[in-house]
């Protein structure tokens, strides 16, 4: 990212516009979502995937200057979930060894797979067998650190009929067993 000085003596990016300061507003929202700012992101994976700013915008569904203006600070989010989850399906294998070493026909697979991917993120439950063994353990004994038995009957008398109420009580021991722990 390249810092240049206007005359008034204030940094400003490097950009197309000039006029988004680093560390300004929408910066520093992009890094309250997401942890890093999306200049970051993308210079990442355009670095990574050897990838120009219009191709990375091809790979993962969005125009190219809808990409300039996330990098400028222009743009604080993406909004479009199957655009994000490509974002971070290449986020995740770009530490694949094929990707690492430059590997062109790795690179140029993995950025195939990603393109053709139409992600669909659902808020469906989990269901409880498909859950990680001792999770429900491991829940229970953090819960019972939290907060006295009495304190958790209430929160669970208070989502009565749901998991987390059965967690609560286990977490209390009212739910004939002891809290773990």
């Amino acid at each position: 990212m390249q810092i240049a000085q206007r005359k008034s003596g204030r940094a400003v990016l490097a950009t197309s516009d000039r006029h988004h300061p680093p560390g300004g507003p929408t910066v520093t929202r992009q890094v309250d979502l997401y942890g890093l700012s999306w200049s970051d992101r993308l210079h990442r994976l355009m670095a990574a995937y050897r990838l120009t700013q219009a191709r990375l915008a091809a790979v993962i569904g969005l125009s190219a200057p809808m990409v300039s203006q996330l990098i400028s600070g222009q743009r604080v989010k993406i909004t479009n979930p199957a655009v994000y989850a490509r974002v971070v399906r290449l986020e995740e294998l770009c530490g694949s060894p094929g990707v690492q070493a430059g590997d062109p026909i790795e690179i140029d697979r993995v950025l195939a797979d990603v393109t053709a991917a139409t992600p669909t993120l659902t808020t469906a439950v989990m269901p409880a067998e498909a859950r990680r063994p001792g999770e429900r353990e491991q829940a229970i004994r953090y819960l019972a650190g939290l907060a006295p038995p009495a304190v958790l009957r209430s929160a669970a008398a208070a989502v009565s009929g749901t998991d987390l109420a059965d967690l609560l009580r286990a977490a209390a021991g009212s739910d004939g067993s002891r809290p773990l722990g």
